[in-house]
């Protein structure tokens, strides 16, 4: 399942990221793909099998600063950037939620 988890953050976050300006920066999509699975299995990873909520949210937000950080170094800082990086991120994340749901959270 983490495999299929990661195939799909990788297919939302390419077609969110080809609908904006950034897919002309050149290797700018295969960088998108090469960071989105590093930090997709290193979450996926990290965290044990039944994780609290807040769990979960720090390690999306970790992801975001992540992300955010490689794109950045690559093709420089924005906040349109950041702005992108968060949406790609809550996009997959709300679409992985509808077809994998989290039935079992620890408190």
């Amino acid at each position: 399942m983490i495999y299929t988890a990661c195939g799909l953050t990788l297919l939302i976050e390419l077609l969110f990221f080809a609908c904006t300006p950034y897919r002309r920066e050149r290797y700018f999509m295969l960088l998108c793909g090469a960071v989105n699975v590093a930090s997709n299995l290193s979450l996926n990873l990290l965290l044990p099998a039944h994780p609290a909520w807040w769990m979960i949210l720090l390690g999306e937000g970790l992801v975001v600063a992540a992300e955010y950080a490689v794109y950045a170094i690559a093709c420089g800082g924005s906040r349109r950037l950041l702005l992108y990086t968060f949406l790609a991120n809550l996009l997959s994340f709300s679409i992985g939620l509808v077809i994998f749901p989290l039935k079992c959270f620890s408190v």
